[in-house]
């Protein structure tokens, strides 16, 4: 059993397909009043993974995606015995999606623009591991390119989103 809070309720609301309306009006009607959270548990309201469908938005898709590409090139440089930038690589493509992941978790929107600008940091030094490893033909000009056009996508997707939730937070 497990206590609720209304952020995690609202939480799992937003990124799961929660079909129960019983459910819905418990949560509804217990929103408003802060007191009415202390006794209020989860009896497998919360799904377990794969009970829900997540609302996936190209952000996080773009940078799963682009993480999966980095591991994979990781592992062709790691093969042809080059650790140190590979291993800079690794920490870096696979932080970005890992910070946009936790801001959609985030404990309030300073936090959420926090994560959102740690990861605009992370795809910036991507670009530049990329584009040293491409000068120093470790990899060829269509991979360098592939991953180049991903990851500068990445940044201008959280360039926009940056800028959008700094203007929402002075509302």
């Amino acid at each position: 059993m497990m206590t609720a809070s209304p952020n995690m309720i609202w939480q799992t609301l937003q990124h799961c397909d929660v079909r129960s309306n019983s459910i819905m009006r418990s949560i509804t009607s217990r929103r408003g009043s802060d007191a009415s959270w202390k006794n209020f548990t989860l009896h497998g309201i919360i799904p377990k993974k794969g009970d829900c469908t997540m609302k996936e938005n190209k952000l996080t898709e773009l940078s799963m995606e682009f993480a999966v590409d980095i591991i994979d090139l990781i592992k062709q440089l790691k093969s042809n015995h080059e650790v140190i930038i590979a291993n800079q690589l690794g920490r870096s493509g696979t932080s970005i999606g890992a910070n946009i992941h936790e801001a959609q978790h985030a404990q309030g929107r300073k936090d959420f623009i926090s994560k959102l600008e740690i990861a605009l940091k992370e795809a910036c030094e991507t670009g530049y591991w990329l584009k040293l490893l491409y000068r120093t033909k470790y990899i060829d000009e269509s991979t360098y390119k592939r991953l180049s056009v991903k990851c500068t996508s990445l940044r201008v997707l959280l360039i926009s989103s940056c800028r959008t939730a700094r203007e929402n937070l002075s509302k």
